[in-house]
């Protein structure tokens, strides 16, 4: 069998795995709620198999490119290194001291707390595989050739990112809310971006989105919070985000060219 006989093959088996998850997609929400009453099972249930199943078309789009590397795990021990101060930054979205203080109760079932994790894990493989996976590689892409391109491709594809959160608005999120999102979405979008690019690891920064979202939010979705910012946490968040910002800087100065091109 010819390569040209293969291509094809592969294609139509890629088409008809495109397919037959969005049948999935389809069908899934009808079925869980057919089997869950509570409308925040639904809703997280609903989601994360949305989520994952939608990621799934993105990663057999990319495969179909021969994008495969990006889901390859490189230099793991010395890429969880690198994270730890992005993974501080998701631990620190937390009400900690309200949570202590007592200004922050849970007040769902513990086992809703699992199901928000799982969405979030389901946001972080979803949004990561597009922000990152395909729009930042793209721009990459597209702005090699250019002054400053990486920098340019890293700063477009976080605005893009930052500015998908004003469909909150229909959700219900007032102005002001969204507006703070999407502000605070373009900055950890850029940091998310810098260490993808630096560890060429896509599950990590998967791992770190969705820890971000889940310490970030958990206790307003599932629970009651009074509070959340008191002096010390807003002296804290500002000190780390201050060294994030020189750490993210440093990382992105580091960057080894040729593997971008590797990405490319």
């Amino acid at each position: 069998m010819t390569n040209k006989n293969n291509k094809t093959k592969n294609y139509t088996y890629q088409k008809i795995s495109i397919i037959l998850l969005i049948i999935i997609m389809i069908s899934f929400s009808f079925v869980v709620a057919q089997l869950f009453e509570n409308t925040k099972d639904v809703t997280m249930i609903t989601n994360s198999g949305l989520r994952f199943l939608g990621g799934s078309v993105f990663v057999i789009i990319l495969f179909s490119f021969n994008y495969a590397s990006l889901f390859k795990s490189k230099h793991l021990r010395k890429s969880l290194l690198i994270i730890i101060p992005a993974l501080i930054i998701s631990v620190n979205n937390f009400p900690i001291i309200a949570f202590f203080d007592g200004r922050a109760l849970l007040t769902e079932p513990v086992y809703r707390v699992y199901l928000f994790f799982i969405e979030c894990l389901s946001i972080g493989f979803f949004e990561e595989i597009l922000f990152r996976g395909i729009i930042l590689v793209l721009l990459l892409k597209k702005l090699a050739d250019k002054k400053n391109g990486v920098l340019l491709a890293i700063i477009f594809s976080s605005a893009i990112f930052g500015l998908s959160h004003v469909f909150n608005l229909y959700s219900g999120a007032s102005i002001d809310d969204t507006l703070l999102q999407v502000g605070y979405s373009f900055l950890v979008g850029m940091m998310w971006a810098v260490i993808f690019l630096k560890t060429g690891n896509l599950w990590l920064t998967m791992l770190l989105h969705a820890t971000y979202n889940f310490f970030g939010q958990v206790m307003f979705y599932l629970g009651s919070v009074d509070g959340r910012y008191d002096i010390y946490t807003i002296v804290i968040t500002i000190m780390l985000a201050v060294i994030i910002a020189f750490y993210s800087v440093f990382l992105f100065r580091k960057l080894d060219y040729k593997t971008l091109i590797k990405l490319q």
